[in-house]
């Protein structure tokens, strides 16, 4: 594969960890199931805010995520995108967390009439209109859903193939959700586990150990729909890795990131060729994020 290096440039005027969520062990598992007709709860009925279309590793099913909303669910602490930031690099990003419920597994059928797996993940409505306008909450808080996700049903998904539906709040009928009814700040002295499922009680869990952190990115086409005329790589990029740090390869099929060993050396291939001579990247240190954007060869 032919490489072409790419100068970095700091954009003044211009985002995804690979949060690792732990299992719980057997002992805590069975606490949970001798607790949960101890704790009292409500169902409630739901309602649409987005609907994010991905799909599942290697097998490549369509999968369908319905965000939807209710004020049974708390919401989590309002911290800055700053604050953000410096929790999900520090020594201890599990003190924050985001109060969720997740449904079980259906098939609906998608626009084309083809059957697809859909999955229902409710959230406090003021916590939506946070990551309705903020890029980087919303990729964070994605991030968590598809960890989420994969832990509790055991399948993998593709983190960086989603794509928001932009005329559709929701596929199918949302299903009803049993929400826990509990004094939220007593968990919050106990130790905090980055995603907290509302379903169940509370599950206190460690992060493993990462023996080097990795870079959260995704690669998304442009436009959405319709003839593609280029690929964009995010990544985020904290303010500890300066720009000396950052080595861009782009190949006509390959995208390589390296940090000189800070982190986790990014490298995969690109879905289709793209035009190694005009490929413009621009590091954005109001957002910490790394813009790369990739004309594709027709």
């Amino acid at each position: 594969m032919k490489k072409k290096s790419i100068t970095l440039e700091v954009d003044p005027t211009i985002m995804e960890n690979n949060m690792r969520i732990v299992k719980e062990n057997p002992v805590e598992e069975e606490l949970n199931k001798l607790l949960a007709d101890t704790v009292p709860s409500q169902t409630v009925k739901p309602r649409p805010g987005f609907c994010v279309k991905t799909f599942t590793k290697p097998d490549n099913k369509k999968v369908f995520v319905n965000i939807c909303l209710t004020e049974a669910i708390p919401s989590p602490v309002d911290i800055s995108n700053a604050e953000l930031m410096q929790i999900l690099n520090s020594d201890d990003p599990s003190s924050y967390r985001v109060p969720m419920s997740i449904g079980e597994g259906r098939t609906e059928q998608d626009k084309s009439g083809a059957p697809a797996t859909v999955y229902d993940v409710a959230i406090n409505p003021e916590f939506f209109s946070k990551i309705e306008k903020d890029d980087l909450f919303q990729t964070f808080f994605l991030t968590v859903v598809f960890e989420g996700l994969q832990d509790k049903y055991q399948f993998e998904l593709d983190m960086q193939k989603f794509t928001v539906l932009k005329n559709r709040k929701s596929i199918g009928t949302l299903q009803s959700h049993r929400i826990q009814i509990r004094d939220v700040k007593k968990c919050e002295e106990k130790a905090k586990p980055l995603i907290e499922e509302i379903q169940k009680p509370a599950k206190i869990s460690e992060l493993a150990p990462a023996k080097k952190r990795e870079f959260v990115y995704r690669l998304r086409r442009e436009p959405p729909t319709g003839e593609i005329e280029y690929l964009l790589a995010e990544f985020m990029v904290p303010a500890s890795v300066e720009l000396k740090d950052l080595n861009l390869e782009i190949g006509e099929d390959r995208l390589v990131l390296d940090s000189k060993g800070l982190f986790e050396s990014v490298d995969f291939f690109l879905p289709c060729s793209v035009d190694q001579d005009i490929v413009d990247a621009q590091l954005n240190r109001n957002k910490d994020m790394l813009y790369v954007k990739m004309p594709i060869i027709h």
